[in-house]
């Protein structure tokens, strides 16, 4: 062959030709892999604002305590995944970016994602496959739903995955005899991979493979006891314990295969097919051994899931090109390799599948956004008539209330909520969060029905319910019965002069006994105007009485009038009481006290 210029080139000018293509090929390379871990991130950040997932919000709490309030709230639950989410949303003041606590947590998940496209790709060229391969593996981590919905959960098992990536990555190598600082390092981010989720000690099996495929006992056994040491130091066995009984609080292993079944079958398949070749072997018994784990009844279902989906992308990519070359090759008598067959119909059936399903998987995803307008509503009453009560609630909804300044020693988390005299005696916000987690409460599941719902906002899967604490007294149809009565009497005195709305609602019973036992009161000696009972906001919806009151008195000034209701004792002194334009505005304190009108 002769260049351009028809001159033959001796060797080293070759050679010179050679590595320039070479690194004009690497060179594409790393632009490829940069465009495919930005799509990764893309699509994960379009999934900020999709609704909590089950156990997402234990980690938002422990991130955002780790951030503003320095401190952790639990510390037998994957402590280190919350610092080093919370050093980076401290670091990058994430929590005063976003508008809600769970977006700012779930930032960190798409950085965690992007590394972890990069380390897959890394890990594939360490095993042998072709750099098509690894990109195909990338693109599938990055747009399967089931991968895009496990990764943007605020979940430990999300920052453990690239720390186990770079270990297998440096583990995996076709050399017997090597330097042992590699070996070191990968021993070392294993075990912070396992201190960060428990869970990942399932794959660390298919680093033990790696190790032992090079048959130096001294080598396993040494990093063996440095891992045990290392896990032990850092973890230890209740710590353990208590991080996989956390991970198993989410949804059950079947619900993510059920929204993307073209996945999940793929992965299956293919680990079971690639147990057939020797460079796949390890990691396809790592994905199996996760599967396994997933599918055990109250075990940690989605936790192995969220390990899985990347080295499972890399199974289904790597069983098709081992299954290409091999069926290529004359070893292969015919064709008739075991991996060929189930790989060329795994390669067909997701190639045919993939595209509707993943398409409208992803459209799922990515445009599940919550009403925020509940919480938002429920937060700002919450502000306005109970700034100091204690209340529970979610964790995530936990996290955005001390945000906006509530304090954080009367809001308690759900998690921490455990007995009979905190769930009884609090203040419920009842959230689609923490309705969802009610079967993991039971205190909470038992005073819920009997406390009195005083304010709702939103309706359907958005609904947003404020709860008081049970009381004791007569309620229900009795003291409805009892405000009709007394409202309706009111209603009919000639001192009292009400606007046709007031009129209404003081003879339908909707008037609070506060409200109707002091315009009693007042309207015994002198005439009174009411102008209204204005509802407060989520009150009606919740068929809560109107403890608002808008009245005038003839000849007589406004304050003199505001001064009768602020010199009230007890139950009957106004939250608050405003004079303008003549008229005063008297409001009282959310929840009446029960037994305040006789009943029948």
């Amino acid at each position: 062959m002769e260049t351009p210029d028809h001159l033959p080139l001796d060797r080293s000018a070759w050679r010179r030709v050679i590595d320039a293509r070479a690194l004009d090929r690497d060179i594409l390379a790393a632009f490829a892999l940069a465009a495919l871990a930005a799509v990764t991130a893309v699509l994960r950040l379009g999934a900020l604002d999709a609704p909590a997932q089950p156990g997402e919000g234990r980690g938002v709490s422990q991130i955002f305590a780790v951030d503003t309030l320095t401190t952790l709230l639990d510390t037998t639950s994957a402590p280190l995944a919350w610092l080093q989410i919370g050093g980076y949303t401290a670091a990058t003041d994430a929590f005063a970016r976003h508008v809600s606590a769970l977006a700012a947590a779930r930032e960190a998940m798409v950085i965690a994602a992007a590394l972890t496209a990069v380390l897959l790709w890394v890990l594939a060229l360490r095993i042998g496959l072709s750099r098509v391969t690894a990109a195909v593996a990338v693109v599938i981590a990055a747009v399967a739903p089931m991968a895009v919905g496990l990764q943007s959960g605020v979940r430990a098992e999300n920052v453990a995955v690239p720390w186990l990536l770079l270990g297998l990555a440096l583990l995996w190598t076709p050399r017997r005899h090597r330097r042992l600082a590699p070996d070191l390092w990968a021993t070392a981010f294993l075990v912070i991979a396992v201190i960060t989720a428990p869970v990942a000690i399932i794959p660390v099996g298919t680093a033990a493979w790696l190790v032992w495929r090079r048959q130096r006992r001294r080598l396993s056994l040494m990093l063996a006891c440095l891992f045990g040491l290392g896990t032990g130091i850092g973890l230890g066995a209740s710590a353990a314990l208590a991080g996989l009984r956390m991970a198993a609080e989410g949804p059950s292993a079947l619900t993510w295969p059920a929204e993307d079944p073209v996945f999940a079958t793929a992965a299956v398949v293919a680990a079971i097919a690639a147990l057939h070749s020797y460079r796949l072997r390890p990691l396809a018994a790592g994905v199996l051994g996760l599967a396994a784990v997933a599918a055990i009844p109250g075990g940690p279902g989605t936790s192995a899931l969220t390990i899985a989906v990347a080295p499972a992308a890399l199974v289904i990519a790597g069983t098709v090109e081992r299954a290409v070359r091999h069926g290529t090759a004359r070893a292969t008598f015919l064709g008739r390799h075991p991996l060929r067959v189930p790989a060329i119909g795994l390669a067909v059936a997701v190639v045919l599948t993939a595209g509707p399903n993943w398409a409208n998987g992803l459209h799922t995803v990515l445009t599940a956004h919550p009403d925020p307008a509940p919480v938002l509503g429920a937060t700002r009453w919450l502000r306005e008539n109970l700034p100091d009560a204690q209340l529970v609630t979610d964790s995530v909804t936990w996290a955005d209330l001390v945000r906006g300044g509530r304090p954080a020693r009367t809001t308690i988390r759900a998690a921490d909520c455990v007995d009979d005299t905190c769930a009884t005696g609090s203040w419920l916000l009842f959230t689609t969060n923490l309705r969802a987690s009610l079967p993991h409460r039971p205190a909470l599941a038992d005073a819920a029905p009997r406390g009195e719902t005083v304010a709702v906002f939103g309706a359907g899967g958005d609904r947003v319910e404020i709860h008081r604490p049970a009381i004791d007294g007569p309620g229900g149809l009795d003291e409805q019965l009892a405000r009709t009565r007394l409202g309706g009497e009111i209603a009919a005195d000639p001192r009292v002069s009400a606007q046709a709305d007031a009129d209404t609602a003081l003879r339908a019973g909707r008037a609070d006994p506060r409200v109707l036992t002091m315009l009693s009161a007042l309207a015994a000696t002198r005439p009174v105007r009411l102008a209204a009972l204005p509802p407060v906001p989520g009150e009606d919806d919740a068929g809560q009485p109107r403890r608002q009151m808008l009245i005038t008195a003839a000849d007589e000034p406004a304050e003199q009038l505001a001064h009768f209701f602020t010199s009230q004792p007890g139950v009957y002194r106004p939250e608050s009481v405003h004079t303008a334009a003549g008229a005063v505005l008297v409001r009282y304190p959310a929840g009446a006290p029960a037994g305040l009108l006789p009943t029948p």
